[in-house]
């Protein structure tokens, strides 16, 4: 789908700061130089609101991801104890609906993508942002919101949420992540009956979930995934036992009556909130059938990525 972007240009500068936003979008993204004082008194009252931050460096590749309830306080700080960036991005809500909790879950969420690209140093971040308790509601909003912030800052030239590139013979290409169940820490026996895990250091899911959370955070990393990829990446052998059912599904109707005789359950999670959407528009659920053996299969492919989980 088309989308149109405007881009107000402060003292018609084409490399000053600058003000982006696009139509039906509620993020709104200010560009500021470092040095444009005058950019931040004009706008002092649009500035002093709740808001995603990205103090960068391009050229040495270093970043700064914060959260503030007021913008231009908190960038007035930073211009008199921090030395590397040269270049501020401020997201803010177009119609000032961002609260407190929700612009902490997007630090949180920004600073895990751009750690999992490892594109930008991060160590000015001397704490590691974590998700706020927060509503149902306010999660999908925030998790929409990220996906403008994504957009924006790719626009006006910020690579921080980007795949690493590798330059071979003048040429670049992009790494893409080489996904291969590996051995876990953990035997079938330790996944024994009833148990919880988290993911990241988050949540609390029985085995069945796991999978599919797992399904999830791969594709908010990876966005631009094609269902093909992902197929390739979630297969249907995984599965062992129940392997007569596929891991990805994208025939959602049928996979909603899909139910063996005697059963109360069908066999994938088929709810709103668990219906997913691949990079090119293929809206599919993941299957319920994970037990001891086979999740181990799911979890091999987290800890290939280099993700964290644990028995609660």
């Amino acid at each position: 789908m088309a989308k149109t972007i405007y881009t107000y240009l402060d003292n018609d500068d084409l490399y000053g700061s600058r003000i982006v936003y696009m139509d039906n979008c509620f993020c709104k993204l200010y560009s500021i130089q470092r040095v444009d004082f005058e950019f931040l008194q004009k706008f002092k009252e649009e500035l002093s609101k709740p808001a995603l931050y990205i103090l960068f460096n391009k050229e040495l590749e270093k970043a700064y991801i914060g959260e503030t309830d007021n913008f231009l306080s908190r960038i007035q700080q930073h211009i008199s104890k921090k030395d590397f960036w040269n270049e501020a991005l401020a997201f803010m809500a177009s119609d000032d609906s961002l609260s407190k909790t929700e612009v902490q879950f997007l630090e949180y969420l920004a600073y895990e993508k751009a750690s999992k690209m490892r594109v930008f140093d991060l160590t000015e971040n001397t704490q590691t942002p974590r998700a706020p308790h927060m509503r149902l509601e306010q999660r999908g909003k925030s998790e929409e919101f990220f996906k403008y912030v994504q957009y924006l800052a790719k626009f006006v030239g910020c690579d921080l949420f980007e795949p690493n590139k590798s330059k071979t013979n003048n040429s670049v290409t992009l790494v893409k992540p080489k996904v291969l169940p590996v051995q876990i820490k953990y035997t079938s026996e330790d996944l024994r009956g009833t148990i919880y895990m988290s993911l990241n250091g988050q949540g609390k899911y029985n085995k069945r979930k796991m999978a599919l959370e797992i399904v999830k955070e791969f594709l908010r990393i990876f966005p631009d995934t094609t269902f093909e990829e992902l197929k390739a990446t979630f297969k249907r052998d995984y599965l062992q036992n129940y392997a007569q059912y596929e891991f990805i599904q994208d025939d959602i109707e049928a996979a909603k009556k899909w139910k063996e005789l005697g059963e109360d359950h069908v066999h994938y999670f088929v709810s709103d909130n668990d219906i997913l959407v691949s990079g090119d528009g293929i809206r599919f659920v993941v299957c319920v059938e994970w037990e001891r053996n086979n999740i181990i299969n799911v979890l091999g492919i987290a800890q290939a990525l280099g993700w964290e989980y644990e028995i609660l």
